[in-house]
């Protein structure tokens, strides 16, 4: 696929290739995640959360995200024409 010119594009590109946690997402110059996910699924990307249980080095239960898309072949359609 080609490099992504916007930071839709680039949230999607890189859901394409694997999922992604928020962590990984802010690492890769993506800050306002949230948004963008919002703006996705208002273009019709079937973006999925799973959340993910862990213990924080403090002893506290928290949870994280873990996204992903449902339908790639979709998804890539809708990547060629936002991109």
């Amino acid at each position: 696929m080609t490099t992504p010119t916007n930071q839709n594009a680039e949230v999607l590109n890189l859901l394409l290739t694997e999922k992604q946690t928020s962590l990984k997402l802010v690492m890769n110059g993506i800050l306002n995640l949230t948004a963008r996910i919002t703006n996705l699924r208002a273009m019709g990307v079937n973006v999925l959360c799973e959340f993910i249980s862990h213990t924080n080095k403090f002893g506290r239960a928290i949870r994280y995200g873990e996204f992903s898309v449902l339908n790639k072949k979709d998804s890539r359609r809708i990547y060629k024409e936002i991109n």
